[in-house]
């Protein structure tokens, strides 16, 4: 009788755990793109809201660099991508995906690495093409992509290969984008890192109007299963602030709004520049139709317009345990504000395996911002 039991409870032992696999492989195939409905991202029908890093050097390798002296191997890249999603509640990273890094999408090789690393840890990934400052990019460095092509890279620059570039970012757009059209791990394409000119175009308009109306038609056409964003900080750029910001975000093209919380344009100690506590400013007051505007106007006009909005980088210096306990505490508020005013996800600035400026967050301090980002993530 005893053995019977035993049987019937081995089998009922291992149908469970059957079950239990059954369920985990299909919430795993179940893993699918995220898509847009109104002001939320949402993935397989249920709301997606998220917090991050950047990880800019993430595609480093053998025959680029951007910054070799923090670069993590890729051997190891998988681990770190773990330890943010379960012990910091990462879920989202931040990366350059620049010409450089992918021999003008002649070689994806070290995406590739960094799309595994993160399918395998369970986080999603926003990748950049280009970028706009001019840093890690095939252009002459320190010099921006609104300074290339004699002030015009974004009316007519963006059309052929800039710099030792093989291809042109209109091209590299597609080529990559068709690369990775079946790959969920993607959260969606971010087209340039803060993209600002001060150029016009005949109507008047910021020229990354029709910039980012083209290149986002080219993506959805090679691409139709991401989402695509311009990229911007929004608050103060030129071009890319207050009135030219609602223009250039109230494209059909561009699903998501960015911006960027940081000191130049805003404040380290304000939770969220410009509102008065989370209440958002009036999108059409003269404040947040300003060239000047400030962050809460991004999120007042997102709102207008119906779009997600993501801050997609903030960033405090600190150089020592004080500094980042600081730092921590700070934008500690800055991710509570910004979520409650309704943020689809918030990414910090910048983790990295050694620290080379007062910017980053490394592992090894036990740097307290991680704390911020695993109780904001449980809160979500």
């Amino acid at each position: 009788m005893r053995t019977r039991w035993r049987t019937l409870l081995g089998a009922v032992v291992a149908a469970l755990l059957t079950a239990t696999t059954l369920v985990a492989c299909s919430a795993d195939e179940a893993d699918g793109f995220v898509t847009r409905e109104g002001r939320q991202l949402v993935v397989d029908g249920s709301p997606f809201r998220f917090v991050g890093v950047n990880l800019y050097d993430a595609a480093a390798s053998d025959r680029y660099s951007c910054r070799p002296a923090s670069r993590i191997p890729a051997d190891d890249l998988e681990e770190q991508f773990r330890w943010l999603r379960e012990d910091a509640g990462v879920t989202v990273v931040r990366f350059w995906a620049y010409q450089t890094y992918t021999d003008s999408g002649r070689d994806f090789s070290a995406v590739d690495r960094v799309v595994e690393a993160a399918r395998r840890a369970g986080v999603r990934l926003l990748p950049v093409l280009e970028d706009g400052p001019g840093d890690c990019s095939t252009g002459e460095p320190g010099t921006s992509l609104a300074q290339a092509d004699g002030g015009r890279y974004y009316s007519e620059g963006y059309r052929r290969p800039y710099g030792d570039a093989r291809s042109s970012l209109r091209d590299y757009a597609r080529a990559i984008a068709t690369h990775y059209r079946d790959e969920p791990t993607i959260l969606g394409w971010m087209l340039v890192n803060e993209a600002e000119t001060s150029e016009r175009d005949s109507r008047g308009r910021s020229v990354l109007v029709s910039f980012a109306g083209d290149l986002s038609a080219v993506v959805h056409a090679a691409d139709p299963n991401h989402l695509v964003t311009l990229g911007t900080q929004g608050n103060g750029a030129p071009g890319g602030s207050g009135a030219d910001f609602r223009e250039v975000y109230n494209q059909q093209g561009l699903d998501f709004v960015e911006v960027h919380d940081w000191a130049r344009y805003g404040s380290d100690t304000e939770a969220l520049p410009g509102a008065d506590g989370t209440t958002l400013p009036d999108p059409g007051s003269a404040e947040c139709t300003s060239t000047s505007a400030p962050v809460a106007c991004s999120f007042a006009i997102a709102r207008e317009i119906g779009k997600p909005l993501v801050v997609g980088e903030a960033g405090i210096t600190a150089t020592d345990a004080a500094g980042r306990q600081r730092r921590a505490d700070l934008l500690q508020a800055k991710v509570s504000a910004a979520l409650t005013a309704g943020a689809a996800g918030y990414l910090l600035w910048h983790y990295s395996s050694t620290g080379t400026d007062g910017y980053d967050l490394v592992r090894s301090t036990g740097d307290p911002a991680f704390g911020v980002l695993h109780r904001a993530a449980a809160g979500l």
